[in-house]
């Protein structure tokens, strides 16, 4: 009976040293990250007319745990219209949600609220901004990974005329800690 047991614990071992059938870590989630990068705002500039925006944003995140976290997005853009140069700023708050996490890339969707300041031709407008997308993270190394926002809708509300705004980023991704 001892040797039945000693063989049965010498396996037990063996097996949980094998690397073939080790369970995986689960890689540590980042208490926060930093995205920084470039941005493209395709801008409805109101009577059916758009204007071509590019710029810079910063999003600094936090993880609440689950796969949600939550963020505020700095953006600027500038460009030109018929009216003559524009920029744009804004501060919006959300939450991102990620889905079907993998190893080499992980997609999350998420939604966001805030303020958007514009100013053209010597006109300066505050107006809300609602908006929701999709973006892919593709991890390049421990300390940093490639942020990529394909497709965001944002909804304004400028004096009451309602615009539709689509906006793409790109940018890199910085973890800060590790829970």
């Amino acid at each position: 009976m001892k040797l039945c047991g000693r063989w049965l614990t010498s396996l037990t071992v063996a097996f949980a040293l094998y690397p073939g059938v080790q369970a995986q870590e689960k890689p540590k989630e980042p208490i926060a990250t930093i995205t920084t990068g470039w941005t493209y705002l395709w801008a409805d500039q109101g009577a059916n007319y758009r204007s071509n925006l590019n710029g810079w944003f910063i999003r600094p995140a936090v993880t609440i745990g689950r796969g949600y976290s939550g963020f505020a997005n700095f953006t600027n853009y500038y460009g030109v219209n018929s009216k003559g140069s524009v920029n744009s700023h804004g501060i919006t708050f959300g939450v991102s949600k990620n889905i079907l996490t993998h190893p080499k890339v992980r997609p999350s969707i998420f939604a966001e609220v805030g303020n958007v300041r514009a100013s053209s031709a010597g006109k300066i407008t505050n107006q809300l901004a609602v908006a929701a997308g999709a973006s892919f993270s593709f991890p390049l190394a421990k300390w940093v990974s490639l942020a990529v926002t394909p497709a965001e809708y944002i909804f304004r509300y400028p004096e009451g005329d309602w615009r539709n705004d689509f906006n793409s980023k790109v940018g890199l991704s910085f973890p800060i800690g590790r829970r």
